[in-house]
């Protein structure tokens, strides 16, 4: 799953660093807790947004329906957290979020001195390309098709036509 906070370059031309960080503060700390809730984990922030991975360790049963859970929820939790964003100086934070299922190389990568945990392969470039199309198709959440396939739960959804995706040869249902 990648989270994307929306119009986060033109919020910053218009806040203090300050009021910048009190706002990711409040929206990451809510979201880490929302995320590990759904069995996830919180991958890395990216700036203005976040990796997180699903499947992985005691929680691996249901991933899929875990990530869309817990993509709802971070709107839900946006929405409750109005009040506090708006002392922080940004009361109308939006979001977009992708999510993909698949398989990935998760572990430490890097050099001996500094290493990273994360998930290295297709399926978590796929889930940040799609989160990069819910702005072009105007969506908060798109989920690809491999994702659809594995949720248990009846989530109401909208078929869209196949994407392209930069770096793909083929379009992604």
């Amino acid at each position: 799953m990648f989270v994307d906070i929306r119009n986060f370059t033109a919020q910053a031309e218009r806040r203090t660093p300050a009021e910048m960080i009190d706002a990711l503060n409040i929206f990451f700390t809510a979201a880490v807790d929302t995320v590990e809730r759904h069995g996830g984990l919180v991958n890395k922030f990216l700036g203005d947004g976040l990796m997180a991975i699903f499947g992985v360790g005691a929680n691996r049963d249901l991933h899929a329906d875990r990530a869309v859970t817990a993509a709802r929820a971070l709107f839900e939790l946006l929405a409750a957290s109005r009040d506090e964003l708006a002392r922080s100086g940004w009361p109308a934070m939006t979001i977009g979020i992708g999510v993909n299922t698949g398989q990935a190389v998760v572990g430490s990568i890097g050099s001996p001195r500094r290493r990273e945990y994360t998930a290295i392969g297709d399926t978590g470039n796929v889930a940040a390309r799609v989160e990069g199309l819910t702005k072009q198709l105007d969506r908060t959440l798109l989920i690809t098709d491999a994702t659809r396939k594995r949720l248990a739960c009846g989530y109401p959804l909208e078929r869209l036509p196949p994407q392209t995706l930069r770096g793909k040869s083929e379009p992604l249902p």
